[in-house]
């Protein structure tokens, strides 16, 4: 028995497949429930600290706005970086939780020394 699992890449790409489709179905919800996004007029994407409170509001923001293609790509970045953590955080929680009674099984030979000739 080996002493880590293999993880299919299939099941990393459900994952982050799901999570862009969540970041998108967040924005399009977003732009639906905060009104004051129909009102706004600027949009920039030079970076401003004080309107730090506003990223809430970014996916719902880049629909108002049209910008269907920095939304998409957006969703896919975030959504690779969630689905990387995500999967991470669940493989720890399962090695911390298996017991530790198993025997490991070593694929490195016990001895690699070699031994003085014979007198």
């Amino acid at each position: 028995m080996v002493d880590f699992e293999v993880d299919s890449v299939s099941s990393f790409l459900k994952a982050w497949f799901l999570a862009t489709i969540v970041i998108v179905a967040y924005a399009w919800v977003d732009l639906r429930f905060s009104p004051h996004l129909a009102v706004e007029t600027g949009f920039s994407l030079t970076p401003d600290v004080t309107r730090f409170a506003d990223l809430w509001d970014w996916g719902g923001r880049l629909l108002h706005h049209r910008a269907i293609g920095l939304l998409a790509l957006n969703a896919v970045a975030l959504g690779g970086v969630i689905a990387s953590v995500v999967r991470g955080a669940v493989a720890v929680v399962r090695r911390v939780r298996t017991p530790i009674d198993t025997p490991r099984i070593s694929i490195v030979p016990g001895s690699t020394s070699i031994p003085p000739p014979a007198p």
